[in-house]
């Protein structure tokens, strides 16, 4: 007779019941089903119409937009949202917001948005801004965000 601890694979001969761990199994090949699907999905999203990626991309700008507004308002004294902004508020509103579009906001989607110019435009055409107050000069505040920024490596 072989002892068991001789031969640890051939123990299960000598036991009157033999377990199989199904569930473990089927779970360690349900993690490997669900990551091939998914990029068999994101593979077939290359098939997309032009207009459906287009719809979807303006979705992730518009969020972008949405968020960096918020930072903005948050980040300024004397702004509030639903508040109507004033020359020198909007303005820094306007930079901040910028600001935070362009140091966070993904590639793809900055790409799609357009340039620091396209970009301030956008951020500007949502503010809520008093109508006394001329539109400024998108591509100097622009330049000045630029300033501020980080060099990039």
């Amino acid at each position: 007779m072989i002892p068991i601890s001789a031969a640890p694979e051939a123990a299960f001969l000598l036991a009157d019941t033999l377990t199989i761990p199904y569930g473990d199994m089927i779970g360690g090949v349900a993690d490997y089903a669900g990551t091939v699907i998914a990029g068999i999905v994101v593979w077939g999203l290359r098939f997309l119409p032009a207009q459906i990626y287009a719809m979807a991309m303006t979705a992730r700008v518009d969020q972008l937009l949405i968020r960096a507004i918020v930072f903005g308002t948050n980040g300024v004294a004397g702004a509030a949202r639903n508040k109507t902004l004033d020359i020198e508020v909007s303005n820094a509103v306007l930079k901040e917001a910028l600001t935070f579009a362009i140091m966070h906001g993904g590639g793809m989607v900055k790409r799609f948005a357009g340039s620091p110019v396209d970009l301030a435009e956008k951020i500007w055409a949502r503010l809520s801004v008093d109508e006394t107050v001329a539109k400024p000069d998108f591509a100097t505040i622009a330049a000045q965000v630029a300033m501020t920024l980080p060099k990039q490596a």
